[in-house]
């Protein structure tokens, strides 16, 4: 197993895990564990004792008062806190369906991350893993819906990455219009013929016209396509950046 203590020497930064978003913990888990999660992998990457890590969480000002009931006075309004307090009772319900209790202090929290595994108890100190890492999917009783979405995410997260570099690689071109293959754009990708499907999936809103059976077309036939490149900027940069590129 590797774990943050492992790899923090070679990592300026704070180290969190990328299959933590991959495994679906971002999407089943509230807020405030999420935001617990995060700080763990600080107090990990930053401390070397037990009692150094914990004296650290209960500093984080993002962790005051979570794992408490709700008070009106702490909400800007009384619609904030029915949004709050209804997105609570919902999550608190997604965990008795799997016979967890959602916890009443930050030490109940810690507690439940070391039962699933995304903190691991070394006696003097705490760790956290990197590879392999805990799949939400297993530790939990799912409804169809949340099958399929928790299975979108961590598709999502094995493709973005590719996409990611395939737009990079077609913006370096300085151009609109692209004549490849199959074969070419595997190569360039370094990736198989299942994930090249799926980013081209994700590039067709992108062009500006699909290219008819796209799927179907033989390895080694070229393809012509035209990025509309007003569209990556919008999603990848924000609207009030297009302007500034290209």
């Amino acid at each position: 197993m590797q774990t943050i203590r492992d790899i923090r020497q070679s990592n300026e930064g704070v180290v969190i895990p990328s299959s933590y978003t991959a495994n679906g913990w971002s999407s089943v888990l509230s807020h405030e564990m999420n935001v617990l999660f995060q700080a763990f992998c600080y107090v990990t990457t930053k401390y070397e004792t037990k009692a150094e890590m914990e004296a650290a969480l209960k500093e984080f000002k993002a962790l005051e008062g979570t794992f408490t009931a709700p008070v009106k006075k702490q909400f800007k309004s009384e619609e904030d806190y029915n949004g709050y307090v209804n997105l609570l009772n919902r999550f608190k319900a997604f965990l008795s369906r799997s016979n967890y209790e959602y916890p009443t202090s930050l030490e109940e929290a810690v507690a439940l991350f070391e039962k699933w595994g995304l903190v691991i108890d070394k006696g003097d100190v705490w760790d956290v893993p990197v590879y392999p890492f805990p799949d939400a999917a297993d530790l939990f009783q799912l409804n169809e819906a949340e099958t399929l979405a928790l299975a979108h995410v961590k598709l999502e997260a094995l493709v973005h990455p590719i996409f990611s570099r395939l737009i990079m690689m077609l913006h370096e071109r300085d151009e609109n219009s692209f004549t490849l293959s199959k074969a070419e754009l595997k190569s360039m990708l370094n990736t198989n013929d299942e994930m090249l499907a799926e980013v081209l999936i994700k590039l067709t809103p992108y062009m500006e016209k699909a290219v008819e059976g796209i799927l179907e077309i033989p390895e080694d036939e070229s393809m012509t396509f035209t990025v509309v490149w007003e569209r990556v900027y919008e999603d990848f940069l924000g609207e009030q950046f297009s302007k500034n590129v290209q």
